[in-house]
């Protein structure tokens, strides 16, 4: 039976591999780029911020487009990590008997499949293989994978987005507020609600966590120095199309 983690990253080490590929392989498919393509013949990096995202789109091509931008992206998030869990799952349903988990343990293990799997679909979307590795900014894709990982948490950090949003009016700085408290209140809650979890599990879910709020933050540089400047742009619904 694996008794350490150690044990579980050495003999499933293949299918984590093939969970980080198709994870990443998933979000390098940004709708942003997609979309504007098949329905305005343009490329969204040309327009406004230059960034491939939703919020970019609704700016400069229209509410349709950032719909199916919005869906697409979240989708994939939610693909994604439900197919790194069935990968992990499946690896540790192939073990022969001496190395079978209990229940418990394939619980979690593939939970730290899903986890992986988040992460690298926020770095394929950042970093698309399929258009030359400049992407957007994550936010979509990462509430994608929250609704998978743990609803409650997605939740907590869609309201603190919101919040931020309607009282500065900068998607920006709302999507810095909730990358910044999601390791916080990933970290509370396996402290209260998931203490019976091991221990490890929570620190490898929490890190995983914690490079997602860094990635997405750094990603946010630029606006964070036009926040500071107040340049930044607002969010008005109100804008017509360029």
């Amino acid at each position: 039976m694996l008794q350490t983690l150690e044990e579980f990253w050495i003999t499933c080490w293949p299918a984590l591999l093939a969970t980080a590929a198709e994870a990443y392989l998933l979000g390098s498919l940004n709708f942003a780029i997609i979309v504007t393509r098949l329905l305005e013949k343009t490329d969204i990096r040309t327009y406004g911020s230059g960034n491939a995202g939703a919020t970019n789109v609704l700016r400069s091509q229209g509410k349709l487009p950032a719909l199916l931008t919005t869906i697409g992206d979240l989708l994939k998030g939610c693909a994604a990590v439900l197919l790194g869990g069935l990968l992990v799952q499946l690896a540790v349903g192939s073990l022969p008997a001496e190395q079978s988990l209990s229940a418990e343990q394939g619980t979690l293990y593939v939970l730290f499949g899903r986890y992986l799997a988040g992460l690298f679909c926020i770095v394929g979307h950042i970093f698309p293989i399929y258009f030359g590795f400049r992407g957007g900014k994550g936010i979509l894709t990462a509430f994608g994978m929250l609704l998978i990982l743990d609803w409650r948490v997605a939740l907590i950090c869609l309201g603190v987005f919101v919040l931020a949003v309607l009282c500065s009016r900068m998607v920006s700085l709302g999507s810095c507020c909730a990358a910044a408290v999601l390791p916080i209140v990933t970290c509370l809650f396996y402290l209260t609600l998931y203490r019976h979890i091991d221990r490890t599990a929570a620190c490898f879910c929490t890190i995983m966590t914690l490079l997602i709020a860094v990635i997405v933050i750094v990603k946010h540089g630029t606006n964070i120095r036009r926040i500071a400047a107040g340049t930044e742009n607002r969010l008005s619904f109100g804008a017509k199309k360029d």
